[in-house]
């Protein structure tokens, strides 16, 4: 019966402590996995964003021209000063080492990339955009449809037999 209650005792003190350790002792260093920073979250990457966004507003008449200019130059010294941050960033495709160009690179890239919103509708090779959204054959012929597919990472329009993107390399989901 001693035996008993000394191997719940002890059964009940090992609990306590895995239960209460790591509320009493702060956790060890090392255990923290250290975790990519998104592109959009650096200084350069939210620069070029706000660079996408001002022209988008000129473009639509939601800012003037002359605020725009402002807007630009201090983006442009922001995004310049980022680069200039970055000492072991490789220089983007297309781009020398010239700040200007690359900035310029990265806005065609920005611009380029499709919008991650809702999926473009279907598409029939025959009859052309369906107005069915979740319809797999046309209603009018009876073909497959063909919905576009595009890269959840860069936007690029996807191959439908593709596994990664062409442009970025990353894996195409299933």
């Amino acid at each position: 019966m001693a035996l008993e209650i000394a191997g719940a005792l002890a059964i009940a003190a090992l609990v306590l402590w895995l239960v209460f350790e790591p509320l009493i002792f702060s956790p060890r260093p090392g255990f923290a996995i250290p975790e990519p920073e998104a592109a959009e979250e650096t200084r350069r990457g939210m620069a070029l964003i706000a660079l996408k966004e001002i022209e988008f507003d000129r473009e639509t008449g939601k800012l003037s021209d002359q605020d725009y200019e402002l807007l630009k130059d201090r983006y442009s010294a922001e995004a310049l000063d980022a680069l200039a941050a970055e000492e072991d960033a490789p220089a983007s495709a297309g781009a020398t080492g010239d700040p200007e160009e690359r900035i310029a690179a990265q806005l065609r890239q920005l611009r380029a990339a499709e919008p991650s919103g809702p999926p473009a509708p279907a598409t029939c090779p025959g009859c052309g955009p369906r107005p069915e959204s979740d319809a797999l054959f046309c209603s009018s012929c009876g073909r497959p449809l063909a919905a576009a597919v595009y890269c959840s990472g860069c936007g690029t329009p996807l191959d439908p037999a593709s596994q990664f993107c062409a442009a970025c390399g990353s894996r195409v989901a299933a």
